[in-house]
């Protein structure tokens, strides 16, 4: 997961109120479930030290229920709300947590794929274009000339002159979706770009396309502008590509640590004191973690998120006063967020001390 749109928070000042619990609204008792959950929770934020303002923030964002089944990951602090996600599945377990730093390594696992992307529904007159990126969703719409559109019965020499009109109007309408698809890919820096719509319409489009969208494109079947359109199929579809891609991208970073961790003097080292050492000179390009090996470990942790060490003389070294002794699963995610790493789950590879990173140079 790119983390670098969360780099805001984790510069907030704390403590942090963090709460992950399963917030299905999927059934006629769900609200009363849901109320019953973070009562459970506040109390072990009470227990901790956690202050009434931060809670009641959090409480109220609570108050508002996402329909189906899913989770929720809420951080706030000083009686602010700072972050609010709807996750696609509830969380193994329900969790509270108060602390100097907030407790964002779960996201990376729970929270839906986060590539850059751009879908395009394209028809012989225009398109919706939805792009994604780090600020959310953007929206765009290209409605081109209309007449004439549609080819007719006939012969002749007006006949002729009417269907090419119709094919130079229809060209030209792909030419300016592709214009606004091009701006959005470049933008949002897009590492993919769906395009669905009719048949022929795609095919206009992807020829006008530049060469920076033309290498992420992927065609999908369906999709439409018509009115009271179906396209829950269209939209898994782009789901399930965009979670393709992640899966992808996730697996070469991977595959470079592993070939990298063959190398002299190659881009990726682990082991808990070489990988503190790379966040705190923000030389992470991927941040590798082993599933719960971080539990219980500790590291020393500095005023900036991105000052992290094995013993805290490594950061008074630095010149940084303001230690305390952090969870491991905490600081390396705050300190990857601030220097706007991926986070990595990677349990197919052996990781010493559960950890590594990938560099962005030697």
């Amino acid at each position: 997961m790119d983390m670098s749109a969360l780099e805001e928070l984790v510069r907030e000042p704390g403590p942090f109120a963090t709460v992950y619990l399963d917030a299905s609204h999927d059934t006629e008792d769900a609200a009363k479930a849901l109320e019953l959950r973070w009562r459970g929770l506040r109390a072990e934020l009470e227990q901790q030290g956690a202050d009434a303002a931060t809670l009641d923030a959090i409480g109220t964002a609570l108050g508002e229920p996402v329909v189906g089944k899913g989770g929720r990951a809420v951080v706030a602090a000083a009686g602010r709300l700072l972050l609010d996600e709807a996750l696609p599945r509830p969380p193994a377990v329900d969790s509270a947590r108060w602390s100097r730093l907030p407790h964002l390594l779960p996201l990376a696992k729970l929270l839906p794929p986060t590539v850059p992307h751009v879908v395009v529904v394209a028809d012989r007159a225009g398109a919706d274009l939805h792009g994604y990126g780090e600020q959310g969703e953007v929206t765009a719409e290209v409605r081109g000339r209309t007449h004439p559109l549609h080819k007719i019965r006939g012969g002749g020499w007006a006949h002729r002159r009417i269907q090419n009109t119709v094919e130079e109007t229809a060209q030209r309408n792909a030419a300016r979706v592709a214009e606004e698809a091009d701006r959005l890919v470049a933008d949002l820096g897009a590492r993919l770009l769906v395009l669905g719509g009719e048949v022929q319409a795609r095919a206009a489009v992807r020829r006008e396309l530049g060469p920076r969208a033309q290498e992420v494109l992927v065609e999908v079947e369906g999709g439409s502008l018509g009115e009271g359109a179906d396209d829950e199929a269209f939209d898994a579809a782009v789901r399930s590509v965009v979670a393709q891609h992640q899966y992808g991208e996730e697996h070469d970073v991977v595959t470079a640590f592993t070939a990298e961790s063959g190398r002299d003097q190659g881009l990726a080292v682990q082991g808990m004191e070489r990988v503190v050492a790379a966040l705190r000179e923000a030389n992470v390009d991927a941040l590798l973690v082993a599933d719960r090996a971080l539990d219980e470990r500790t590291v020393w942790a500095g005023d900036d998120p991105a000052q992290v060490a094995v013993r805290p003389a490594d950061l008074k070294a630095f010149g940084v006063s303001d230690i305390a002794e952090q969870p491991a699963d905490e600081a390396l995610a705050s300190a990857a967020t601030a220097i706007g790493a991926r986070v990595v789950f990677a349990d197919e590879v052996e990781l010493w001390e559960g950890v590594g990173a990938l560099l962005r140079h030697t």
